[in-house]
Formats: structure tokens, sequence, C-alpha cells
């Protein structure tokens, strides 16, 4: 497989991210917590705000125009700070199986490891999306729980694995 060029994203890459998101839930509403309605009615700035690198925070992404991302977020509460998750996790249908989601996912790990104290990342699956799974446990994730019923997508309940992944020094 050839290497794939992940980058950090930034504030100036909000309405490229803002069509990447909006393409992802409507092409994959199972597979995430927010719906097109909610993301559509995010300001800019706030979601500008929301890719601006910072200690505990970070948004990669690939290709122009943007194809794919990952979201790291490390958890605010002082007793969660040992803890970052995983999030909007999306590569573009046309690239999937050819390694871009595992270089997305090699990078937010590398960026957890960098942050001090960070102990734990935390991300959660829908049940049957294997593909995702194999991923995920390829890449040192174990399954810890399962929250029946996390998403109700066009009337149907669907559960959501619950996976960690401890980092080094944890």
């Amino acid at each position: 497989m050839p290497p794939h060029s992940v980058r950090l994203l930034n504030a100036d890459d909000a309405p490229a991210f803002r069509a990447l998101r909006l393409q992802a839930l409507l092409a994959a509403p199972h597979a995430f917590g927010a719906s097109p309605e909610e993301e559509s009615a995010l300001p800019l700035a706030q979601l500008a705000q929301r890719l601006t690198p910072g200690p505990g925070q970070a948004v990669f992404g690939h290709g122009a125009p943007l194809d794919s991302c990952i979201g790291l977020l490390r958890q605010a509460a002082l007793k969660q700070a040992h803890k970052a998750l995983i999030w909007g996790m999306y590569v573009a249908p046309a690239l999937r199986g050819s390694g871009l989601g595992r270089a997305l996912l090699q990078a937010a790990i590398a960026r957890a490891e960098a942050m001090p104290g960070l102990q734990q990342l935390h991300l959660s699956v829908t049940q049957g999306n294997t593909a995702a799974l194999r991923l995920y446990r390829s890449l040192g994730f174990e399954a810890y729980g399962c929250e029946p019923a996390a998403l109700r997508v066009h009337g149907r309940d669907l559960d959501e694995i619950l996976m960690i992944r401890r980092l080094r020094g944890a």
C-alpha cells in the first residue's frame, strides 16, 4: 500500500471539513452521533475552533479536497484528563482498504502519546462495522463494553461497542 499524506488540520480547513463531515453524516448516519441538521447549524467559527490544534485536541485529514478525517479530544475535567476520545473518523468510500484509515488512526495515536499524562484512548463503533472493528483491534484497541441503543437512526436502535487503548507508560 502506498503511504498516505496525513496532515494536521487547522481553522482554515473549516469550510472543507464541514463539507466532508456533512458527506460522512449523510453517507453513514449509523456511524456518527451527530446529524447533518446539527452539523449544518454549527457556526463556521465554532467549527474552526474545533479544528484549531491545541494541547488537548487535534483533527487530522487527507486529500485536497479533503476526503478523510479523524479527531482527537482530551477530556477537560481534572479527574478525567488522563483520557482522550477518538471521534469523527471517516474515510471516503473510494479510499477504504487502502491503508488510509490506519494512517489516520496512527497519526491520532502518535499525537495522543505525545500528550503529557494521557493514559487512555477511547472510541466507540457501531456494532456490525466489522472493518472498523478489525482496524481498531489491529492497533491495540480492546472492547470493554457495549452501549445498547446508543444511537437511534431512522427509528432503528443501534448498539455501540466501547473500546479502549492504553498508551505507552500507562
